[in-house]
């Protein structure tokens, strides 16, 4: 598999393997902000966990989750990943 060539692939991508659940919880992850530059670009998502486990009450949790790439040669590669609870 090629490595994606724009920002906005790479953070598709990243979404992708961030939204697969498992059997009792689901992440649901909704950008609010994306911003490109030539070699760098960032994302702000609102994030959404549920999960219901049987047994367990229904949980919901929300975050703020902001991503920094950056790109090193035809890669966009992941420089920081902060999360910050809604409360």
């Amino acid at each position: 598999m090629t490595a994606p060539f724009t920002f906005r692939q790479a953070l598709h991508r990243h979404l992708q393997a961030l939204e697969r659940g498992d059997v009792h919880g689901r992440l649901f992850a909704t950008p609010l902000e994306i911003h490109e530059a030539a070699d760098a670009g960032w994302a702000l998502l609102h994030l959404l966990y549920c999960e219901d486990a049987p047994g367990k009450r229904p949980l919901r949790e929300q975050s703020h989750l902001t991503l920094v790439f950056e790109r090193q040669g035809s890669r966009w590669v992941m420089v920081l990943d902060q999360n910050t609870p809604m409360r």
